[in-house]
């Protein structure tokens, strides 16, 4: 039976250790966390495109007649590359599509320009690159996130893995090729499909991503990964219990990024430095990760280094170390994860973690103090499809 709606999902993600230096070079370790990212198609009577970003929130919408203009006059397949299409992004006096789009993103909402430029630059990328060259019927495509953007959560990857599935999903469903029963985790070739269309969807968000974002929302599993190398799936022994808590404070990837670039620019030799110690704090890490016994006391002290090496690039925030301190009163380690500036936090838990004293007063301090939190374990989904009636 063919499809006539659907539902893609993709998992949030926490760097457990390598952010920044996996830009350099370095590994890193990360996995998918239960807070995920939703995509719902739904097929429509009238012809329109109707683009609902409900988490923002903002939407927008061409009609049929619009839409299909956008499809023969870019070819963002062939013709225009992600770095190109960031530059008529950032350079353009208004919106690059603006004369195909109902409503325009507001000037000084950068969420909402670039949510909508990038849906459609995917959408226009992937469905040329199917060979689809037009519709005959309007479609609506909601997306909504339950975690915080902008938190380090990969948020933009989930959006990315979920615009790209959802994107070659529905040229599945034009070419009339899409059935109830299809598989994603069964179709490896798509499932790369979608990371690499997902990597150019984080190219236009972040500049220069590493990679480890939309790989973690496209496949799930703890994962150690190295910039340019295959990833590499880890056998976890015991479960990894973490408490997220969200600053509330948004920052922006790339001038983070950028931040830690003109350091390393300017202090070559002793950003190298921490760089390494960075890759080779990643690598014990992975032998404690793979390791039957109990190790949580040298993970721990690990959690620790790295926080202060993330501090030392100038990547921490106030709220941050405000987190950092309620978590050592209460005798455990922290650090931030993603980009940092802001964001959320991680605090590693011990396996006896629901019956500590300790904890109960860390997560009564933290709303106290008016911080967001929420338990859970790494690991997971990645992409999920699911069709609907």
């Amino acid at each position: 039976m063919s499809v006539a709606g659907f539902e893609v999902s993709a998992p949030g993600k926490v760097i457990l250790h390598g952010e920044h230096s996996v830009v350099y070079g370095k590994p890193a370790i990360a996995g998918p966390i239960g807070l995920r990212t939703y995509l719902t198609y739904k097929r429509l009577q009238s012809p329109e495109v109707i683009l609902d970003f409900a988490s923002i929130p903002f939407n927008s919408s061409l009609s049929l007649e619009s839409f299909n203009a956008f499809l023969a006059q870019f070819d963002c397949h062939s013709n225009l590359q992600p770095l190109e299409f960031l530059e008529k992004m950032r350079s353009a006096d208004g919106f690059p599509f603006a004369s195909f789009v109902t409503r325009q993103p507001a000037q000084d909402s950068i969420k909402e320009k670039f949510s909508l430029g990038t849906a459609l630059y995917l959408l226009n990328r992937i469905l040329r690159s199917e060979g689809v060259e037009s519709l005959e019927s309007g479609f609506q495509l909601t997306l909504k996130s339950v975690m915080s953007i902008g938190a380090g959560l990969g948020s933009s990857a989930g959006y990315g893995v979920c615009v790209s599935a959802g994107a070659f999903l529905l040229s599945k469903i034009i070419k009339g090729e899409l059935e109830a029963n299809f598989s994603l985790e069964d179709s490896p070739e798509v499932l790369e499909k979608i990371s690499k269309w997902a990597f150019d969807s984080e190219i236009v968000m972040h500049e220069r991503p590493s990679g480890i974002d939309n790989t973690i929302c496209t496949y799930g599993n703890l994962i150690k990964f190295k910039r340019g190398k295959p990833f590499e799936s880890l056998k976890l022994r015991q479960q990894v219990n973490i408490l997220i808590v969200d600053t509330g404070v948004s920052r922006t990837t790339a001038k983070l990024v950028a931040g830690v670039a003109d350091l390393k620019s300017r202090h070559p030799g002793m950003m190298d430095s921490i760089l390494d110690a960075m890759g080779h704090l990643v690598d014990d890490v992975v032998s404690i990760l793979e390791d039957d016994g109990d190790r949580f006391e040298e993970l721990r002290t690990l959690v620790s280094i790295n926080g202060n090496l993330l501090r030392a690039i100038g990547v921490s925030h106030p709220s941050l170390e405000r987190i950092f301190r309620l978590a050592e009163e209460s005798g455990f380690s922290s650090k931030l994860t993603g980009a940092g500036g802001g964001g959320c936090a991680l605090v590693f838990l011990p396996q006896d973690y629901e019956s500590s004293k300790e904890y109960a007063e860390l997560t009564q301090n933290l709303t106290k103090a008016g911080f967001h939190w929420i338990q859970t374990t790494i690991g997971g989904q990645g992409v999920q499809f699911k069709a609907l009636e």
